[in-house]
């Protein structure tokens, strides 16, 4: 990963955790930044030389089930309560520790790639890992909100300066 990657995983990481943590209404789609974070991963992946080899795919198949697993984790780790007759989600302590985990488990899975010549594919992988661990987060996230029966905030209409 080079300093324009880092910067930009970087970035990306800070603008998730901080959207996750400030106290926001449930939006009825909130699922656009993962889908993003997955194109982008995918474009990644095409683009990138790299080694294939079966340890390099087995631990990226690993992650995959751990950063799905952790996705779960922490879709359900965010309070849900009604606030002002809408459904209204804050960060926990327990969103933190699945957080703390989720990125335990990215620099394990770097710490064992270099080890097994497969850290180029493991890093090329991390955007696509990454955006599906928050696709499983939004999906677990919106199943519970569906479950509360609080309605969701409608989106404010935009102004055009008519």
């Amino acid at each position: 990963m080079d300093a324009t990657q880092l910067a930009i995983t970087v970035a990306v990481v800070g603008l998730v955790l901080y959207k996750q943590f400030s106290g926001r209404f449930v939006a009825a789609r909130d699922d656009v930044l993962p889908l993003v974070v997955i194109a982008l991963g995918v474009v990644t992946l095409a683009t990138t030389p790299v080694t294939v080899t079966a340890a390099g795919i087995a631990l990226v198949a690993v992650e995959v089930v751990l950063a799905g697993a952790l996705g779960v984790l922490r879709g359900r780790a965010f309070v849900l309560e009604n606030r002002d007759g809408y459904l209204y989600r804050r960060g926990s302590v327990a969103l933190a520790v699945a957080w703390a985990l989720t990125i335990a488990v990215r620099v394990g899975a770097s710490l064992v790639a270099g080890g097994l010549g497969a850290a180029a594919l493991v890093g090329a992988s991390s955007a696509l890992v990454f955006g599906a661990s928050l696709a499983v987060q939004a999906a677990v996230l919106h199943h519970r909100a569906a479950a509360t029966g609080v309605p969701i905030r409608p989106k404010r209409a935009s102004r055009t300066g008519a």
